[in-house]
């Protein structure tokens, strides 16, 4: 069955947390690069190798605007990224937008990959956008294949004659165009205020027109599109679940408790193998001090271990003792 996902985020080199004691002091979008591609990148600015091992990784590639004048590079991932880096001055700048999909079963991966070209190339390369596509198709918690894409998108436009090859300046508008941001502000602010059903229909007209929404709803309009031509009768839809007449509780994303199950087993029989170390390590340190003081009792003790180990294999050879019952006739 074909499922919904789409997410946006923003990759940033601030941490958002207190830096452990010698651990990482910023984040990296040459380390994002790496572990979406699978690919031994090497940081530039921090000196520094990233190297995931991703065999779920089945496809890479990234995608430039036509028409553009491009530095030969940019299609290098790793010299790509750390130019994105090097372009950002600020300790706590944004570096990359990351739009994560899954992709729907029903789609073999050619038509997989066909379908993320067409959606990335028509939402955001054509804006102007570098897009860095990570196709995974990792196990799922049932079984199967659970196939979606990773797309990191650049924030700045390219600009070859400058020494990082982007532009000076980043392209807000591929955050959010100012006056939907205003729009969807005044929106809210009126219908906090209010409550009324018609500030909260004007409020969700606002937020339809931002782009995650924008994209969000395309991405469904795409994938049905696929599935359709892929002779598939599964369809995908953007919309909640209220407001697809749907009258049941969201389902959550697992994600890391799905792999509870296996974790739980696998410190099973850790768990095992310690209590067996640790009572051998007792017996050990119980033979070394009779040794040490009496070799009499030493003695004793392993005959007495002897017969422990004796009677434990003789219950399993005898017969299992059968209680007599007498029935009055």
């Amino acid at each position: 069955m074909a499922i919904y996902h789409l997410r946006v985020k923003v990759h940033s080199r601030a941490l958002g947390r207190a830096p452990k004691p010698g651990g990482a002091t910023r984040r990296s979008v040459v380390a994002a690069a790496a572990y979406r591609s699978g690919e031994r990148l090497f940081d530039v600015s921090q000196g520094k190798w990233f190297d995931f091992d991703k065999p779920d990784v089945v496809h890479t590639e990234i995608m430039i605007p036509e028409g553009v004048e491009a530095p030969p590079w940019i299609t290098d991932r790793q010299t790509l990224w750390n130019m994105v880096e090097r372009s950002e001055k600020r300790v706590d700048a944004q570096l990359a937008r990351e739009v994560e999909i899954t992709l729907p079963r029903e789609l073999s991966k050619e038509q997989q990959i066909a379908l993320v070209r067409r959606f990335v190339g028509d939402q955001f390369v054509r804006q102007g956008m570098i897009a860095d596509i990570g196709l995974h198709r990792p196990d799922a918690s049932d079984g199967r294949e659970q196939p979606h894409t990773h797309v990191l998108l650049t924030l700045r436009r390219l600009d070859a004659g400058s020494e990082t090859g982007f532009a000076s300046t980043k392209k807000r508008d591929w955050n959010e165009r100012e006056d939907i941001a205003r729009a969807v502000a005044e929106a809210r602010k009126r219908f906090n205020n209010t409550g009324l059903s018609v500030d909260k229909e004007a409020l969700e007209a606002a937020e339809a027109r931002r782009n995650v929404n924008v994209w969000r709803e395309r991405w469904a309009a795409y994938a049905n599109d696929a599935l359709a031509q892929a002779g598939s009768e599964a369809r995908i839809d953007h919309r909640t679940l209220e407001k697809q007449g749907i009258s049941r509780p969201a389902q959550i994303a697992l994600g890391l408790a799905r792999h509870i199950e296996k974790a739980y087993d696998f410190l099973r029989v850790r768990i095992t193998q310690w209590v067996a170390i640790k009572k051998r390590s007792d017996l050990m340190a119980e033979v070394e001090h009779y040794q040490q003081r009496d070799p009499v009792k030493l003695a004793d003790f392993v005959l007495r271990l002897g017969d422990m180990v004796e009677d434990f294999a003789a219950s399993y050879r005898r017969p299992p003792e059968i209680d007599e019952v007498s029935y009055d006739r």
